[in-house]
């Protein structure tokens, strides 16, 4: 009966060498200024490693969202904190906030801005019928936000004008919900 040869066994550990010799060469030597392996692996792997031990340290719910989603988890949530009793918020098209926002405003589709928020008095913009119901707007302006209410400083159909203008150039409404 032949016996099988032991896990670890001289050719395994010669394997595993070579293995680890040929990866370390692969990664971190430049061949003459082309090395794909190189820069992938420094890319992604070596950077999340430079930063694994201020990561490690985050421990809080939602830090980790804030430094994840930025401005897609900080919106959501200050109008979540400013809604007042009775007001119905419409979330503003798609291409309304990405003029003001550099990542994909994601929080502009109601079922994300739901997921960070919980439940909220909310209108998609793309949801017609519902508007009237609507009476709290939000302003993006440089780099502030604010909810407006008619009867406040902000021209309610001037920014319901300026919604209905930058949606129209997303015929597809690709983004859009």
């Amino acid at each position: 009966m032949q016996s099988r040869p032991t896990f670890f066994s001289l050719r395994s550990l010669a394997l595993a060498a070579a293995m680890v010799t040929f990866y370390t060469i692969l990664v971190s030597v430049d061949f003459g200024g082309y090395n794909p392996y190189a820069e992938s692996y420094r890319s992604r792997i070596g950077l999340y490693a430079s930063k694994l031990d201020t990561l490690a340290l985050i421990t809080s719910w939602n830090k980790k969202m804030f430094l994840r989603h930025l401005a897609n988890f900080e919106i959501p949530r200050y109008v979540a904190q400013h809604i007042q009793q009775g007001d119905t918020v419409l979330l503003p098209p798609w291409e309304y906030a990405a003029q003001y926002i550099e990542v994909d405003p994601t929080w502009t589709d109601p079922r994300v801005f739901t997921y960070m928020t919980g439940f909220q008095p909310i209108v998609a913009f793309n949801d017609s019928l519902r508007w009237k119901s609507a009476n709290t707007y939000i302003v993006l302006e440089g780099a502030s936000i604010w909810l407006a209410r008619r009867g406040d400083r902000t021209n309610i159909d001037s920014l319901l004008n300026e919604y209905r203008r930058l949606a129209a150039t997303n015929p597809n409404n690709v983004k859009s919900l």
